[in-house]
């Protein structure tokens, strides 16, 4: 543990050069992801409205899924706010002395007004190509609560399907591409989605284990 602190103190000190930099509209983090529900240790800035003490995001539990020889830097992703705001972010992983993922330092840079000034110069000059950028359902949420509840309605969009009257093989595809999205990394999260779907805890359990 003293050599993981030795690794976050040696990143909180690249975060504050980082926001020296930038200053305006940016916002610097640093998180521990091995306490995912209160993960953001430090925070230099305000882009996303967040403290410390905030939870990890719905992309970082995603990624925690992987093998940690798999998992990469995010670089240059966008993603949107709760309160409308577009950011431009890149996500770099930290690691501890045997390689596995501990935590992560964030860079998030406030572009929605120069978005909205290219829109403008897009209109006017109408170039040929067309804006590529790569985008990720974030909502920074300041409490677990959130993401729980963020990842479970999204999911039963994308699937079209109504809780209360599943079948088998549906609930079986709902548990599972929870799973997928890190969402039983969340405490108590078993719990709360069998009270979700009126089944039991060992059901849950069960859907994930069915071939």
């Amino acid at each position: 543990m003293k050599h993981n602190k030795l690794i976050f103190d040696s990143y909180i000190r690249m975060a504050d050069a980082i926001y020296s930099v930038f200053n305006v509209n940016c916002e610097v983090v640093i998180h521990d992801v091995t306490k995912v529900e209160s993960s953001l240790i430090y925070l230099k800035g305000d882009v996303t409205g967040r403290s410390v003490g905030a939870p990890t995001t719905e992309v970082i539990l995603k990624e925690l899924k992987k093998k940690h020889e798999n998992i990469k830097d995010l670089n240059g992703i966008i993603t949107n706010t709760m309160r409308g705001k577009i950011i431009k972010t890149s996500i770099v992983f930290i690691r501890d002395m045997d390689g596995k993922v501990i935590g992560f330092l964030g860079i998030n840079l406030d572009i929605t007004e120069v978005n909205r000034l290219h829109q403008v110069l897009e209109e006017m000059i109408r170039p040929d190509t067309n804006y590529d950028g790569q985008h990720f359902n974030e909502t920074y949420a300041t409490h677990i609560d959130e993401v729980f509840d963020n990842i479970t309605k999204s999911t039963i969009v994308e699937l079209g399907i109504d809780v209360e009257n599943l079948k088998r093989k549906d609930r079986i595809t709902f548990v599972r591409q929870l799973e997928s999205k890190g969402i039983f990394l969340i405490q108590g999260s078993a719990d709360r989605i069998a009270d979700l779907l009126g089944v039991s805890k060992q059901t849950i359990y069960n859907s994930l284990e069915e071939k």
